[in-house]
């Protein structure tokens, strides 16, 4: 059966959000709980809660992933203002859950390009993973723009929350083994020509 590429599209945005709301009730776990709550192989069928999650509820992985695929969709570009304009928003509003490091870039009230950066500087860490966390939609919405188009995108959006280059490079990769992937091809098989 030859899966479309809308299809994928959908499953890797949908894929993403599915496993980020099945870990979450083991997200800061000690090692071997899920292996203990789940015994056999597989979950059952069945979303779990747990450590602060009702079943099926995604963290703030999720809910940047959609605050990124809403700028794309109402702005139609990459306005990266817009974006950090939701972001802040997002956690003026005391979510659930949110990452040490971005909570930090996004209340220091400095304006979007400079927060990740100053807060980078102040700190000398800010490689965390959020910015690959959150990329799914965009990872999907510049796939068809070509390497250099996606892996550029991937670096402007983590840079605003996340200072470390070692961040940016990560979630730069990411969006090309998704663009990869997009296409039908095996991500992890290195092009002869790349």
């Amino acid at each position: 059966m030859r899966v479309k590429p809308r299809e994928r599209a959908v499953g890797a945005v949908v894929g993403a959000a599915v496993g980020d709301a099945l870990g979450a009730p083991f997200e800061f776990g000690p090692p071997g709980v899920f292996s203990a709550r789940f015994p056999t192989a597989g979950y059952g069928g069945e979303m779990c809660g747990g450590g602060g999650w009702e079943p099926g509820e995604a963290t703030d992985d999720t809910q940047m992933a959609v605050l990124v695929g809403e700028s794309l969709l109402e702005r139609g570009e990459l306005d990266l203002p817009d974006m950090f304009g939701r972001f802040r928003r997002w956690a003026a509003a005391e979510p659930k859950d949110i990452g040490l490091q971005t909570e930090d870039v996004l209340t220091s009230g400095m304006p979007w390009d400079l927060a990740a950066a100053v807060h980078f500087q102040v700190n000398l860490r800010a490689a965390g993973n959020g910015s690959l966390m959150r990329a799914s939609t965009s990872a999907v919405r510049f796939a068809g723009a070509g390497r250099a188009a996606t892996m550029d995108a991937a670096r402007r959006i983590a840079a605003l929350t996340h200072g470390d280059r070692a961040a940016w490079e990560g979630t730069a990769i990411f969006h090309e083994l998704v663009r990869v992937a997009l296409t039908g091809a095996d991500p992890s098989v290195r092009c002869p020509t790349c």
